[in-house]
């Protein structure tokens, strides 16, 4: 009887912990292509975004800007965990890449990076 409690407790304090974690957890940016602070050869034709939870569309988005802040996004979309923006044929130079994503637990995060086209 005493193991039966001692495992009926054991499970409540994992459950407890396990929806306490998943309970904070944010939309944070998992990986990117380009991917962060990489130099890639040629331009990409698109920026794509994969983030840890899915996003909310109307909330989440995104600019690409050259090195002398001009916007060159022409366009974003978001599908679950993904966001994609249209960038077309970027010339060689240094991009910063400017996201704010609300996911579907309602939390909010942002954050930024950037990539070099050409060597």
């Amino acid at each position: 009887m005493r193991n039966s409690a001692i495992l009926v407790f054991f499970i409540a304090v994992v459950a407890v912990v396990g929806l306490s974690t998943a309970a904070g957890a944010h939309a944070m940016l998992d990986h990117a292509s380009p991917a962060v602070g990489s130099i890639v050869c040629s331009s990409p034709g698109q920026v794509t975004l994969y983030f840890t939870q899915a996003l909310e569309p109307k909330f989440s988005g995104a600019e690409v800007r050259n090195a002398s802040g001009a916007r060159v996004d022409k366009g974003k979309s978001v599908s679950g965990n993904v966001m994609r923006l249209s960038v077309g044929s970027l010339p060689p130079g240094s991009y910063s890449v400017t996201w704010h994503v609300l996911s579907v637990d309602t939390h909010i995060t942002q954050g930024s990076f950037s990539f070099h086209v050409g060597r």
